[in-house]
């Protein structure tokens, strides 16, 4: 890849292998969140919950969100993010393993920006020499400038987690946060109109996944810094089976990079041409 590339990834999941066949020690990598694999929908017997909890536990779980009970599943998510816990402790080890992993894997300059399922602190403690963490800030490489924004803006259906901020931090973040060519967050920018669950879900959004049925957290700072800014493009991840894949806002294309997980697929921007492909492994 030439220097007037760089590669873009989000909702890894685990699949570590695969991503560094994408790339090579010459590339500059972003990853929009969401590196480790917690659930597996089709084997629950597969990722973190699986080893601290039990399926049926699991299932149970899963049943408690879509009825909107989260007051018990935030109680089990304290217990695997909350140090000192058992559940915590138990899977530990494993999240420290699987960010390890991914940075022996891969070769090149990496900016990784954390998501809704990731362990911020754990994650910077396992970077590798060449990864850095952007929370909120500009990296300028390729001839161009890049705004990053970590985390995801909580949301009613959303437990309480590591990489879930309040709205109101997230928005802090964006203070001060300077003009940029192109931004890359986990989460959509928010569209006209409301995407409330209240309302029901709007399925012509960029939030809305057709496997869950609802429309996925966005946030209306994002908006707010495409409509300042005027980035050419605006690249997010999290919602993994999009019905609406790219929408104009304010004249910036926001784009959904992709569900890597199950799709194995990229973005490769030319920072010449600002035209994009998608790239598979």
């Amino acid at each position: 890849m030439s220097n007037k590339e760089i590669v873009i990834v989000s909702d890894v999941h685990g699949e570590y292998e695969a991503l560094a066949k994408l790339v090579g020690p010459d590339d500059t990598l972003f990853i929009a969140g969401d590196l480790l694999v917690f659930m597996d929908f089709t084997d629950f017997s597969r990722g973190i919950l699986a080893k601290a909890f039990t399926i049926d536990e699991l299932i149970e779980g899963l049943k408690e969100m879509a009825e909107g009970n989260l007051d018990r599943v935030n109680d089990a998510f304290m217990q695997i993010t909350t140090p000192g816990e058992e559940r915590y402790e138990k899977i530990l080890p494993l999240i420290e393993s699987e960010y390890e992993k991914l940075f022996k894997l891969l070769p090149c300059e990496t900016y990784i920006l954390y998501g809704n399922d990731d362990y911020p602190d754990i994650l910077r403690e396992k970077l590798g020499k060449k990864a850095k963490v952007i929370e909120a800030g500009v990296v300028k490489t390729n001839g161009i400038e890049i705004a990053m924004v970590s985390g995801m803006p909580g949301a009613k259906h959303t437990p309480q987690f590591p990489g879930i901020v309040s709205m109101e931090v997230y928005e802090e973040m964006f203070t001060g946060l300077d003009p940029a060519d192109v931004i890359i967050t986990h989460v959509p920018p928010k569209e006209d109109g409301s995407d409330s669950k209240d309302e029901g879900p709007d399925q012509i959004k960029l939030t809305y996944d057709t496997i869950a049925k609802r429309n996925e957290p966005s946030s209306a700072a994002i908006t707010e810094y495409i409509k300042r800014h005027k980035p050419a493009y605006s690249f997010f991840g999290h919602v993994h089976n999009p019905n609406v894949t790219n929408a104009k806002i304010a004249g910036t294309q926001a784009v959904n990079i992709g569900f890597f997980k199950e799709r194995k697929t990229a973005l490769r921007l030319n920072t010449e041409t600002m035209f994009f492909e998608r790239v598979s492994v």
